[in-house]
This record gives structure tokens, sequence and C-alpha cells, in this order.
């Protein structure tokens, strides 16, 4: 269908009121059946002080927003958290320890915001230092709960690397074991 330059009064406060809800100039287009151009719409609307571009993005930002604090809650909303040395030293502990797991096999469907990322290990309480560049006993390692399951919601938490490494040698029993026969040892003077 051939473009036209022939809109009335209608059809001009329909493109404004799209372009006011976030439309884009291109859906404007397409909703008039393409008888005017993107351009053509995008000159109507500047004529009258719009930029559904802006608008449309403002609209995209404020569903990620919301989408993202329903998901990771309010920490997501602090733009001075997101760009805090820890967050970024958290983001990047994530996004290396996912490409290792994906790349040997493990199934992977947690995100980001599924993990709480503690100050002091759980298991052991000694910090966690996220700036470690070099594994040591307080880096933090992603426990999986269960071994047999991937990383997957529910099933991952990040604990000391001194903490997974005792952890992954044994069972629950054989850690009471150990730890029993720990605390009789400790008290005999040999």
């Amino acid at each position: 269908m051939p473009f036209t330059s022939k809109l009335d009064d209608q059809e001009r406060q329909q493109i404004l009121k799209w372009a006011k809800e976030g439309q884009g100039y291109t859906e404007i287009a397409k909703l008039l059946d393409n008888r005017i151009s993107r351009q053509r719409v995008k000159q109507i609307c500047q004529r009258h002080n719009i930029d559904a571009f802006t608008i449309k993005r403002q609209k995209n930002l404020e569903v990620l927003e919301e989408k993202m604090v329903s998901k990771w809650g309010n920490k997501w909303k602090d733009k001075d958290h997101r760009r805090s040395y820890i967050y970024q030293a958290m983001r990047e502990k994530f996004r290396v320890k996912k490409a290792n797991a994906i790349r040997v096999g493990y199934d992977w469907t947690i995100e980001f915001g599924d993990l709480d990322f503690p100050t002091h290990c759980p298991v052991l309480g000694i910090a966690i230092d996220y700036f470690n560049t070099v594994i040591q006993d307080n880096s933090p390692s992603f426990d999986r709960v269960d071994s047999n399951k991937g990383y997957v919601k529910g099933n991952v938490v990040i604990i000391s690397k001194r903490a997974n490494t005792i952890k992954s040698n044994g069972t629950a029993e054989e850690h009471l074991k150990v730890a029993n026969y720990m605390r009789i040892h400790a008290t005999m003077d040999c």
C-alpha cells in the first residue's frame, strides 16, 4: 500500500495517543497499515513535542524494574549498590561459575538474584572475601546442597571454600562421627 500524506484529525490524535502510551514510531506506522512512513509519524509527534522513543524506553525500563524487584528484591532499585565494587565482584563470581558449570555439563537454571551472597560463611562464620583472585579458604564457593542435582534454584548456597571442601569429602553421618572423635580426643592427654 503506498504512503499517503493525507491524515484526518482523528488519525493524528490517534497517533499522538499511541505515542504517549509508549508505542514506537514503527509500531504506530504498522497500526495505520503502513499508510504513512515511520518518519512521518515521527514528524507529527515532534510537532507536538512528543518523543515516542523516550516514552517507550522509559516504559520498558519501568517494566524491567518491576520484574527485577519482584524477582530479586529492593536491592535491585539501589543503583549505588549495583555500581558498588562488591556487587560487581559478586556478579563476576556468578558469571565465571556459570560458564564453568555449563562447560563441564552441569544443569544451570539459577539466576543471580536467586542467590544470597552472605558476608560471612553460614557454616563456619568466617568472613567471605569476594575480591580474592586466588582461591583461598575464605573465597566464596557455590555449594550444591544435593550434589546429585545441578545448579538449580533451591539447591545452591554460597559458603566459604573451606566449608565446601570439608563438606565435599563425606556424608552428614561421617562428619558427625569425625566431630565426635575430635571432641573426645581433643580432651584426652596424649
